[in-house]
């Protein structure tokens, strides 16, 4: 007991320090308070005394009762002594509160506010001390139900207590330590894990309690402030109606005013062009009769007092325009406080939601053909295989790649390109049902979903294969793609069928993308089922996933290099680094190709490692040749997901960056959405890392994801890169042209860098520079090279990079950029 008691005189000391700091910063930092006058100060402090004092009547018999309650309950333990006279004490102390509160009540200007606050302060905390001892009859008692009744009335006080004293904050804080402190030492010191842990659960209890207390003391000081700012401004309030009238006239919002029944007596010229209507016609509208009745609720909600709220499409009763809105309704009052009508604040956010939902739509579908992308077609696909799972209702996957559409796209152009896949996505949905999914994964590539299949596995690749006869048959036919000539071309399709009630949406699209690899290897324009056994193809990934785990050692990757412009001055300011494996055999190997099989077999990592080592290494020899007259300030490395997710990432990069000598901030490391929507916390916390060691972020392909602008605000990214794919149609598609001026006027409000990518033509570099894009790669300027033709790139007039000669002098040392 001595030991607790010990205890208990350390943590009041604490406490009272605590106090004592809280009550010197709280008028001094008090937000609140920090524009108010002193006499207002003053003021507002009286109240807040007052308000304790009359507060605190509420409590005196709950406090009496629950003296009695513990009396009764630890009558007969060993502490009966100590019981009654804490129990006279604690009478004696309501006593006393219940005369000081009767005379501040009847005499308020007996004493100063000091001395008031004084003599309460001396009251409560002698009332908490006592209260706070009640904890050490806890335990003596074995009965649970004691024990527990303690706790409950010791945490009932507490909680009455953070809301009864809260207009005095530090008081509320003494008097809650006071009276749980010792709560907590007794269940913590106990012994028993149970106690222990109730005892943490006490102390949560506790800052939840101080909090709520500060937030009531907040609303409190925030409410005596708006009660003297409202006196004040009453008069001042009076003499302004020429200006609000002004100020209604002009708010950028629609408002209009209307009574009680429902009929329109006052409107601002926002709201009337909103509504493209007249005065005459606004005026005097029968809201009643609105057509469409999504508003009525929140209009009539100020007649019964209350506060309306709306948000979606709206369409008008004069014109039938089809609107999205905000609508915020309110009472309004006469001087006696009877509702007389209501008052109506419109916000037109119609092409807020319009963007919206084009950036959603792009999420889930292809900006190219309009049909799903791969996020629709796996959440789909994984639907399909619950549903499979239940009813064993078949389930079949086609990958389908359009043969020699490389050969097409190069030489006939990316129009004609984007005209063939336009017009194969119309022609497969044509062919499948209105339960299936036809989706493009990128590229040439499309996958479809075949749904329904029946439970016998005969019966359903029948039918598979039928649907794959009718896309050769389809995709056979001649195409015009707006050429004198129509051009013709076939598809070589894999087809995988769920086999297992084990197998993911992964799972089948890879046995699909396998089966179509085969049926290409096989002479193309044919189909295959996925077969366990596809020795030649799995013996050719073997192969090249061997040859890459050596490929470092024997010096076959290397890094090529493609400019960063900077639009304004029409000057190279940065690289981006793109890897290339110049296998001995095979040749150039596909960056697509190698950067899966690394995926997949884990060697992501150390390659991973090595481009950021390599690029930092050569960046660094770059600015030490000083190449340029106006160096080069930033090089940029993509990083994959698998290598994002590594533990020892971040101490990695920053290894790497000391060792190579690079300054931080002119690395920049490049993130695919995919990368970065996977466990957001450990995300946010690792790019934190990065941004606080000088390291520069930027998002790739920024526009292709639904969660890019979910995520922004809270991903600490320093640069957006426009997805080519929106870049190559700006001049011919309106859609891509109002998302990148979109993505653009969103990236000046978050201060964002923003590079487009891709850009080929000037007429493209022209709309971005009058859209106010900072930077920009792309073949106008140069392909990605190899480090001697960079440098050749950097010790030139890098203005002219926008000419064709330019263009023609690097096509020699052109590449495929990953």
């Amino acid at each position: 007991m001595r030991f607790y008691f010990h205890l208990f005189y350390a943590m009041l000391s604490c406490i009272n320090k605590i106090y004592q700091s809280v009550e010197t910063m709280r008028f001094n930092k008090n937000k609140y308070l920090k524009d108010m006058e002193q006499t207002d100060v003053e003021r507002i402090r009286s109240e807040q005394i007052s308000i304790a004092f009359r507060q605190a009547f509420a409590s005196i018999f709950p406090l009496f009762l629950g003296a009695l309650i513990i009396s009764i309950l630890y009558w007969d333990t060993s502490l009966s002594p100590y019981v009654n006279v804490w129990f006279v004490v604690i009478n004696i102390t309501l006593i006393w509160r219940l005369w000081l509160l009767i005379q501040h009540k009847k005499h308020p200007k007996k004493y100063s506010d000091l001395v008031w606050e004084y003599y309460f302060k001396v009251v409560m905390y002698i009332s908490a001390l006592l209260w706070g001892l009640s904890a050490f009859f806890l335990f003596q008692s074995d009965d649970i139900t004691d024990q527990f009744a303690i706790i409950f009335i010791i945490s009932g006080i507490s909680s009455v207590a953070s809301g009864t004293l809260a207009s005095m904050f530090g008081l509320s804080v003494v008097f809650l330590s006071f009276l749980i402190a010792p709560l907590f030492m007794v269940m913590v010191l106990h012994g028993g894990l149970e106690y222990q842990m109730m005892g943490f659960l006490v102390a949560a209890y506790y800052i939840l309690l101080v909090n709520a207390s500060r937030r009531i003391h907040l609303n409190i000081l925030s409410a005596l402030k708006s009660k003297i700012l409202h006196e004040k401004a009453a008069e001042a309030l009076a003499l302004s109606e020429e200006q609000f009238e002004t100020i209604f006239k002009e708010a950028p919002a629609g408002i209009f005013y209307y009574n009680k029944d429902l009929i329109v007596i006052e409107s601002n010229v926002e709201m009337m062009q909103i509504l493209q209507i007249t005065r005459d016609e606004m005026i005097g509208l029968d809201l009643k009769k609105l057509p469409d009745r999504s508003l009525y609720d929140a209009i009539f909600e100020p007649i019964s007092g209350n506060k309306g709220y709306y948000e979606g499409s709206y369409v008008t009763m004069i014109h039938n325009l089809q609107l999205w809105i905000t609508l915020r309704t309110s009472p309004i009052y006469n001087a006696k406080r009877e509702i007389i009508g209501g008052v109506a604040l419109v916000t037109d956010i119609t092409e807020r939601i319009q963007a919206e939902e084009k950036i959603k739509h792009q999420a889930y579908y292809d900006a190219l053909t309009d049909i799903p992308n791969r996020i629709l077609l796996k959440d789909r696909l994984a639907q399909s295989l619950a549903h499979y799972r239940r009813s064993k209702n078949i389930v079949a996957v086609m990958f389908l790649d359009l043969d020699h559409f490389k050969s097409i796209n190069d030489s006939l152009g990316h129009h004609v390109g984007d005209a063939l896949l336009i017009e194969t996505a119309k022609r497969l949905k044509k062919i499948c049902r209105e339960g299936d999914t036809v989706s493009r994964l990128g590229g040439d590539e499309f996958v479809i979903l075949l749904n329904e299949l029946g439970n016998d596995p005969h019966i359903a690749a029948t039918k598979v294969e039928s649907v794959a006869e009718k896309i050769h048959e389809a995709l056979g036919s001649a195409f015009d793609v707006g050429l004198s000539d129509t051009i013709t071309t076939s598809s070589s399709i894999g087809i995988a069928m769920v086999t297992s009630e084990i197998q993911t949406a992964d799972d089948l699209l890879k046995f699909a993308d396998t089966a179509m690899y085969q049926a290409k290897k096989e002479g193309r324009n044919t189909t295959r089922f996925y077969q366990e056994k596809m020795d030649q193809w799995i013996k050719h990934r073997l192969f090249l996933e061997n040859a890459l785990r050596h490929a470092i050692k024997n010096n076959e990757l290397e890094l090529y290099y493609q400019p960063v412009i900077e639009i304004a001055t029409k000057r190279i300011i940065g690289a981006e680094a793109l890897l290339r494996w110049n296998h001995p055999e095979l040749g150039i190997v596909m960056p697509d190709e190698m950067i899966t099989i690394a995926e997949e077999s884990g060697l992501i990592v150390p390659i991973g490692e090595w481009v950021l080592r390599e690029a930092c290494r050569q960046f660094v020899s770059w600015r030490a040749k000083n190449l340029s007259q106006t160096h080069i300030d930033r090089i940029a490395v993509n990083v994959s997901a698998i290598q994002f997710k590594q533990n020892n990432f971040v101490d990695n990069v920053i290894r790497i960056v000391a060792e190579t000598g690079i300054m931080p901030s002119m690395l920049e490391l490049e993130l695919t959405e995919s990368t970065v929507i996977d466990k957001l916390d450990t995300v946010i916390e690792k790019m934190n890392r990065l941004r606080a060691a000088g390291i520069n972020l930027s998002m790739d392909d920024f526009g292709t994801g639904y969660s890019s602008l979910a995520y922004l605000k809270k991903l600490p990214f320093t640069t957006l890169k426009i997805d080519r794919s929106f870049v190559r149609d700006i001049m011919s598609d309106e859609d891509d042209a109002a998302l990148v001026e979109t993505i653009l006027s969103m990236a000046s409000i978050f201060k964002f860098d923003v590079i487009a990518e891709g850009v080929e033509t000037i007429e493209q570099f022209k709309f971005l520079e009058d859209h106010g894009c900072q930077y920009f790669q792309g073949y106008l300027c140069s392909k990605p090279v190899q480090v001697k033709y960079f440098e050749e790139l950097l010790t030139h007039d890098v203005q002219k990079c926008t000419t064709q000669s330019a263009k023609n002098s690097l096509q020699r040392t052109s590449a495929l950029s990953i």
